[in-house]
């Protein structure tokens, strides 16, 4: 059995969506009182107080305040469990010598939401092609909420867990299923072995030249984003204005991410209908994305420009688009090949010779001073990983003589998917 996660957008009336924020509130109410109880017992006695110690609380808290009935018994367990984990993440930075984090007090209109973390207490029902009902509760005290969003399972997958969210004035319900592995597997209509470079010029260049062409989510909306916050800047921080501005930014974001996480999943889903073998690089964003602001002692140069060039990159989404493409390639029964770029050096090497060729990052044409090899560098690089994809560690295919004066190709440690059989869904 696999697990996979649907989103579903919920409709709630007037009526509903004022309960639904008061169980949110009672949910938040529940985190910062078992967070002033941890704090207090250490504070007092020294005595750090457990989850299952708050837990046996509940039926007592239950009886003082009828209002917590209505939300479920698994419900709060799993409030207290959310506090408990931040506890845990806490401790677990301190060993590390990382910036600690204390849990902190959290306001209801920043709690995100609350979660059912088994099927009991709530129910998921498709209407058609789109539509869908949740209920939560039972009896007449149910709530029963019109919701929008499909999955492709079909009636195999078998709800796991729900949450409830709240994101930018709208309700989300997040289900995650229980879903079987002939469910999972996705067709494949053609076995082609494709090398990709992801990149800011160009989102993805493949090793026979084709291009896919770099969106730019924040690059386009950043003239209206930059309009708002300037309005924003000009109004009292906490008035009546400034709330409603922040609305917008943040709605203005949340559509940005929607335009790039629809861009990313119906690409991947194309590469791996028609792929076989998929070969690309490690990729680390967070590494490539560094500030160069430097320190006091030691400034960093072309910070400006650096910036700009961090926020293309984010922008283009390298990791979800990795992560993305490896379970798709799971269960459509694709290679993905993942080369080592420190190893390999793709944008460095020849791909015909397998040569070190040095380029800077303005250089945009590889051009091999030892064989006169001529490639775009982007389709270079993509032709490398794929050549590293067939022959990992030896570079065999790229040089069919020997050749004793060069240097011999370093072992590059790769990572790999599963091969697994595709089957019709």
């Amino acid at each position: 059995m696999q697990r996979r996660k649907v989103t579903f957008k919920l409709y709630p009336n007037a009526e509903q969506e004022k309960r639904l924020e008061a169980w949110v509130r009672l949910h938040c109410e529940l985190y910062n009182a078992a967070l002033q109880e941890r704090i207090e017992a250490y504070r007092k006695a020294g005595k750090s107080i457990s989850y299952y110690e708050q837990q046996n609380v509940l039926p007592e808290i239950k009886m003082a305040r009828p209002e917590f009935l209505e939300l479920g018994s698994h419900a709060l367990q799993q409030t207290l469990r959310r506090l408990d984990l931040a506890f845990q993440a806490f401790f677990r930075r301190v060993k590390a010598g990382q910036t600690p984090g204390f849990p902190r007090f959290k306001s209801s209109k920043r709690f995100s939401g609350f979660c059912y973390p088994d099927p009991a207490g709530w129910k998921l029902m498709q209407n058609g092609k789109r539509g869908a009902t949740l209920r939560i509760g039972s009896g007449f005290q149910a709530l029963t909420l019109r919701a929008r969003g499909r999955h492709r399972f079909g009636d195999t997958a078998r709800p796991n867990d729900l949450t409830i969210m709240r994101r930018n004035g709208s309700w989300f319900a997040s289900v995650t299923l229980r879903v079987p592995e002939a469910a999972c597997a996705r067709e494949r209509a053609d076995d082609r072995h494709r090398g990709i470079d992801f990149g800011v010029t160009d989102w993805a260049t493949f090793d026979n030249g084709e291009t896919i062409e770099n969106p730019r989510w924040v690059r386009t909306e950043l003239p209206k984003l930059a309009e708002l916050q300037r309005q924003r800047a000009r109004k009292r921080k906490g008035s009546l204005r400034y709330k409603r501005l922040s609305k917008r930014v943040a709605r203005l974001h949340e559509r940005i991410a929607n335009l790039r996480r629809d861009f990313i999943h119906k690409e991947t889903t194309k590469l791996v209908r028609t792929c076989a073998v998929i070969a690309t690089e490690e990729l680390t964003p967070k590494n490539m994305s560094r500030s160069a602001k430097g320190t006091v002692e030691t400034p960093g140069r072309c910070v400006r420009q650096k910036a700009g060039l961090n926020r293309e990159i984010l922008s283009a989404a390298f990791g979800l688009a990795h992560q993305v493409i490896s379970y798709k390639a799971v269960e459509a029964g694709t290679r993905l090949h993942l080369a080592n770029t420190r190893q390999l050096k793709p944008s460095q090497r020849c791909a015909r010779c397998w040569e070190i060729v040095p380029k800077t990052l303005a250089q945009r044409v590889h051009v091999c001073p030892h064989c006169g090899h001529t490639m775009q560098r982007d389709q270079n690089s993509a032709s490398v990983v794929l050549i590293d994809a067939h022959t990992p560690g030896t570079g065999v295919a790229a040089r069919p003589k020997a050749s004793p004066h060069r240097r011999r190709k370093p072992r590059s440690a790769t990572r790999e998917t599963h091969t697994t059989t595709a089957t019709a869904v």
